[in-house]
């Protein structure tokens, strides 16, 4: 009998719907699997367990939000077990599923999962840390990491947008030199993202024409610093109305450098990254077989 590894956090967004997990492992069962199911209990723990276990598996479902899913991932890949992954999402946002437009829904989720083939899907490597979607620093970032999973998962989007208002009063510029293949960017920020999903914050989005998430690229987008108020607030409509030309440099990339971020933290998949003198960033083509 094949053998599945069920990764759950508990403390995402459907901690009180536990007939999820059941209705999940039904799904499973019936597609002639033998399911195994481990909790995360702290950080770190999804890393963990996929690295210990999914060599012995035929196939790893993780049940989460981003950040287990980021770890779930680190783990199948420091295994080099190569297991394909199965994800149902159970976060407040959910940007990643939402770019791949995977089941939102446990159960449909869970079907979605027996159903279908696995695929290669690239990653990003930050400072020899892995990330799946987004690498970001700057005006909203904070919020990814800081606002109280209690608060998320009773409001969602919306915990993000009370949290993150905070932060427009402690607006701080990023002086940073960013080094690509054939051009060199210098200047002061408001906002740095490095991603592979047309949805990021639950509020940016990118053309679903543009992101492929096998391609060997991710994309770059870099948000000058305003000038004043009025500037800022025209910013921010250009990123709503995805009109990234001006102060708004978007471009896709493969490798790079970026200099000094000694003083600014950076959230990759919506967990805290701190600050580095040089980060270095590179696609990881085709790094793990997952279900989308």
């Amino acid at each position: 009998m094949k053998k599945l590894l069920f990764i759950i956090n508990p403390k995402a967004g459907l901690k009180k719907n536990k007939h999820f997990i059941d209705e999940s492992v039904e799904i499973f069962e019936n597609a002639g699997y033998k399911v195994g199911i481990k909790f995360t209990k702290k950080r770190l723990d999804g890393t963990n367990i996929a690295k210990e276990y999914s060599k012995k598996a035929d196939l790893v479902v993780c049940m989460g939000g981003d950040g287990t899913l980021n770890e779930v991932i680190q783990g199948i890949i420091e295994s080099e077990s190569g297991t394909p992954l199965g994800y149902i999402p159970a976060g407040s946002t959910n940007d990643f599923a939402t770019s791949l437009g995977l089941k939102t829904s446990p159960k449909e989720a869970a079907e979605y999962i027996v159903n279908r083939t696995a695929k290669p899907l690239d990653m990003g490597m930050f400072n020899g840390r892995y990330f799946v979607y987004t690498a970001s620093a700057g005006i909203f970032t904070k919020t990814s990491y800081s606002t109280p999973q209690q608060m998320k998962n009773r409001l969602g989007h919306f915990a993000y947008i009370l949290h993150g208002a905070r932060e427009l009063f402690h607006i701080r510029s990023l002086k940073l030199k960013i080094e690509l293949e054939d051009k060199t960017y210098e200047g002061k920020y408001i906002f740095v993202a490095i991603n592979n999903a047309t949805k990021v914050g639950g509020i940016m989005k990118l053309d679903e024409n543009l992101v492929e998430f096998n391609d060997g690229v991710f994309e770059l987008m870099l948000v000058e610093f305003p000038k004043n108020i009025a500037e800022f607030c025209h910013l921010v409509v250009k990123i709503l109305t995805q009109k990234f030309t001006g102060k708004i440099t978007l471009e896709q990339i493969k490798k790079a450098r970026i200099t000094d971020s000694t003083d600014i933290d950076w959230s990759l998949d919506g967990e805290k990254e701190n600050g580095h003198a040089i980060i270095d960033f590179k696609v990881i083509h085709d790094a793990v077989n997952f279900i989308y």
